[in-house]
């Protein structure tokens, strides 16, 4: 059989080889599976502008990548997909991790912002003195921080380009950030939302027309579905991930579409299989319960945008750290 020399779809090198649905050499070939097998972080673009022309696309981890998935490269099948009690484990380790800066540091940076969060490599913090008592502006702004923080490990984050990341970040940071305060009131079988010393989940306000309503949803709605559900550790883990691994957002581009699909149909899986393997017959039922937390969580963030909104209307916004207004949508 005679094999026809055609150019690498990546890198326009001359090959006969096709590879994950493309044409492709074999170096191209590689590239793309060390990353992908290897969930490994890629290095920042040389340009600076995420759109290196094809002379550097050999230099550029950032942009060859991107441009294997522009490309038409099958993502998918080089995904790992790890047995569930690895999975649960790693993802136990991110939200630790999550649990140890929320409870115990602050940042030395008082007015960070989400670009900084993702795009620093490692952020500077100091242990919090517990006899220092945090103020409600304080706690949300921690909580905020370790909540990006545990988001940008995931490799649908880390590989996209910035923009997707902003994105996906700054649509769901709070949901997540609220999830998390759910699952730590549950497990420690409280009925209402608040942070690591107690204290309330909202701030101290005057008697404003609608904000006691909605306050209190915001405190209690996650976690009485949590109690009604009787949720694991390991269905929080997993519906946490696909609150904010969602394709559907407006404005992602070709390639974090690309990203976040197939990660969200990895960790939809997993979280079939977790049902399948512990509840058998009613398997399908309990999965089609847990994805309705997705919807649940939405409408907790439409809550707190219109708390917030009130809170603005009365002249309260100063409550409000610069990087929790990134994640609601104020007027």
């Amino acid at each position: 059989m005679v094999h026809v020399a055609k150019k690498c779809v990546i890198c326009a090198r001359l090959t006969s080889d096709f590879s994950y649905g493309v044409d492709c050499c074999s170096a191209c070939k590689m590239f793309f599976r060390r990353h992908v097998v290897k969930e490994a972080l890629l290095k920042p673009c040389l340009s600076g502008n995420q759109a290196c022309p094809k002379d550097f696309l050999a230099g550029c981890q950032f942009c060859r990548f991107h441009k294997c998935l522009q490309s038409g490269m099958t993502l998918e099948p080089l995904v790992p997909k790890l047995p569930l009690e690895e999975l649960f484990e790693k993802l136990s380790d991110f939200d630790r991790h999550r649990n140890r800066i929320l409870s115990d540091y602050h940042p030395l940076d008082p007015d960070l912002n989400v670009s900084t969060i993702l795009f620093f490599k490692k952020l500077k913090y100091q242990q919090r003195n517990d006899l220092v008592p945090m103020k409600f502006s304080s706690w949300i702004y921690i909580s905020s921080i370790a909540t990006i923080e545990f988001m940008k490990k995931l490799p649908f984050i880390y590989l996209a380009n910035s923009s997707d990341q902003l994105i996906l970040v700054k649509s769901s940071f709070i949901k997540v950030s609220s999830f998390s305060a759910a699952s730590r009131a549950y497990f420690s079988n409280q009925h209402a939302l608040s942070f690591p010393d107690g204290s309330d989940v909202l701030p101290f306000t005057p008697d404003v027309k609608g904000l006691e309503e909605i306050g209190n949803r915001i405190r209690t709605r996650l976690v009485s579905k949590f109690i009604e559900l009787q949720l694991s550790k390991e269905e929080f883990l997993l519906v946490l991930i696909l609150i904010f691994c969602n394709p559907a957002l407006l404005d992602l581009s070709e390639t974090g579409q690309i990203l976040v699909s197939t990660y969200q149909s990895v960790y939809s899986n997993a979280l079939f299989e977790y049902c399948m393997e512990t509840y058998e017959k009613l398997g399908p039922c309990r999965y089609t319960e847990l994805l309705s937390l997705i919807t649940l969580a939405e409408k907790h963030l439409e809550d707190v945008n219109n708390y917030f909104v009130i809170l603005q209307l009365h002249g309260m916004d100063f409550l409000i750290p610069a990087v929790v207004k990134e994640g609601i949508n104020l007027i």
